[in-house]
């Protein structure tokens, strides 16, 4: 009696482990078929999408401060050289790539983004370059540099109401110049031979100031490179010097503006010096 229930012990439990196999199985076929449906579900519906037609197209320009420098005309210009037109055309001819590639490489353009949303609508947003300085350089080039240290050629059909730099500028105009801020932070004397860069420098920190914003317009460079500013209001020039020690020099001119010109009149002086330390000169031509 022992043997025969320890045999159908052995039997029962032969046959439990059967069944539990037989649904192991079953789960991984029901798992295969599922992905398999999933996956020929994925492409026809891929398919399905690739065949339908672009339903139209939406050009965005973050223009920020800045001047119209690029239109969305131009942007889809751009569109088409690269063989895309767009609207009415597959989807899955659409070059995406080769879209925002192109945009990406023109000048006026920061920053690129190109995607197609999932009811057929291809999205094209933008962030324009933001010009804060034209410069007349002495080759005869004239082009801008804008607030990430790049310069931009100009445009025939716009123009950017920025200060302007004139006078003893040796530096041309190259689409790979790159004057960034952080690489003008070194206290070397190098930093102080480059006019590029201390325009740079100087264009950034009045255009941050509402006040310098409105009042300087022009930047003349002297041989020895030290710069004269140009004010809007009143008929004197100012004669700043180098770029060292810019903000105290403002300091001084602020200074001078509002408890010395506000009593004598802004049509007193020819000329106000402040570049040298601690001192504001003023003299009549």
């Amino acid at each position: 009696m022992a043997g025969e229930d320890h045999s159908v012990v052995y039997e029962k439990a032969s046959i439990n482990e059967m069944k539990k196999k037989l649904i192991k199985i079953l789960v991984i076929f029901l798992w295969v078929m599922l992905i398999g449906s999933f996956i020929v579900l994925l492409g026809f519906t891929n398919w399905e999408h690739n065949n339908l037609g672009c339903k139209t197209y939406i050009i965005r320009i973050d223009y920020g401060n800045a001047d119209t420098l690029v239109t969305k005309a131009d942007v889809y210009n751009l569109v088409k050289k690269t063989g895309n037109r767009l609207k009415g055309q597959l989807i899955g001819d659409i070059d995406l790539e080769a879209i925002e590639r192109a945009i990406r490489h023109q000048p006026y353009i920061a920053h690129a983004e190109v995607f197609l949303t999932m009811d057929g609508v291809v999205e094209i947003n933008l962030l324009q370059r933001q010009p804060i300085l034209r410069i007349f350089n002495q080759k005869g080039e004239s082009f801008y540099l804008d607030g990430l240290g790049h310069l931009l050629p100009l445009n025939p059909a716009f123009s950017a109401r920025v200060l302007v730099a004139t006078g003893f500028i040796d530096e041309p105009f190259s689409k790979k110049a790159n004057y960034l801020q952080d690489s003008i932070q070194k206290k070397d004397s190098a930093e102080y031979r480059s006019v590029m860069i201390n325009l740079y420098k100087m264009a950034t920190y009045i255009i941050k100031d509402k006040f310098l914003r409105v009042q300087i317009e022009q930047i003349d460079v002297d041989k020895l490179g030290e710069f004269e500013l140009i004010p809007r209001v009143g008929n004197h020039i100012i004669v700043f010097g180098t770029a060292e020690n810019m903000e105290n020099k403002f300091e001084r001119l602020f200074a001078f503006y509002k408890y010395g010109l506000s009593r004598t009149g802004w049509s007193r002086y020819n000329v106000i010096n402040i570049k040298f330390r601690n001192q504001v000169v003023c003299s009549k031509i």
